[in-house]
């Protein structure tokens, strides 16, 4: 494992975010969040491709879906996971960082969400909103790999962990694809996070919407429905303009 250098006097909270770069420490700071996974996020674990590291990682991804599907996202433990692998707990770690980073990839089934977010989004930005919409549904409504993503959901709106673990999908698998595809198409940082926020909220919200709480006529309605009426507020939040609140001063 990288060795991580502390330096006298810092705080848990810098040792922490060192650790564990891009992990928001709290449900608040879930912009800081999706600027430091940006950066860092793709260097988390080894760069060796080989067979070897790619079984492993599989494995481990095969137990830990295994138990939070049984057992929950409170329950579930690195620990628990690596024994049920058969690795030590320390690679569980190198290799996905938090639990909630463990969890974000297990949801994270048919596609490499993040991959293809980020070519969905760096074609045309400009109507990349509805193709963002189809892309996220017809991967969740998928019969195999959906499948597994549904009950994991399921899973969030009871488990006690239910918030690091939704923000940490959101963040790692929506939000930072779509941020570092805005910037690159001249979107500046801070609005960037902020839009790229606002459309992984809406689509996770509208995959509990579906999935979990089954509120129709979303819960029956066709993916080609979904993309016409929720694809233009994605593409507003991806290229249409923001109000901002204006500060005023208390005399």
């Amino acid at each position: 494992m990288n060795d991580v250098a502390t330096t006298p006097g810092a705080s848990s909270q810098n040792r922490s975010r060192r650790l564990h770069p891009g992990v928001p420490t709290s449900a608040s700071d879930g912009t800081a969040g999706i600027a430091a996974a940006s950066d860092t996020g793709r260097r988390r674990g080894p760069r060796s491709s080989g067979t070897g590291t790619q079984s492993t990682r599989e494995a481990i991804l095969a137990a830990a879906r295994a138990s939070f599907l049984a057992k929950g996202f409170a329950k579930t433990t690195i620990r628990g996971v690596a024994r049920d692998a058969g690795v030590d707990p320390a690679l569980v770690s190198y290799y996905f960082g938090t639990k909630g980073d463990l969890f974000g990839a297990s949801m994270n089934l048919r596609i490499r969400a993040s991959e293809e977010i980020a070519r969905v989004v760096s074609g045309d930005i400009r109507t990349a909103g509805p193709r963002l919409v189809r892309l996220a549904m017809t991967a969740w409504d998928d019969s195999s790999g959906g499948a597994t993503f549904r009950a994991l959901l399921r899973w969030v709106a009871t488990d006690d962990g239910a918030p690091e673990a939704v923000q940490t999908y959101a963040t790692e698998q929506i939000a930072v694809p779509v941020m570092q595809a805005l910037e690159q198409a001249g979107v500046l940082g801070p609005d960037a996070r902020e839009r790229a926020t606002l459309a992984g909220s809406q689509l996770v919200g509208l995959a509990m919407i579906r999935y979990t709480y089954r509120v129709e006529p979303i819960a029956s309605a066709s993916v080609d429905h979904l993309v016409e009426v929720v694809g233009p507020t994605i593409q507003h939040y991806l290229t249409g303009p923001l109000l901002r609140r204006q500060a005023t001063e208390n005399h």
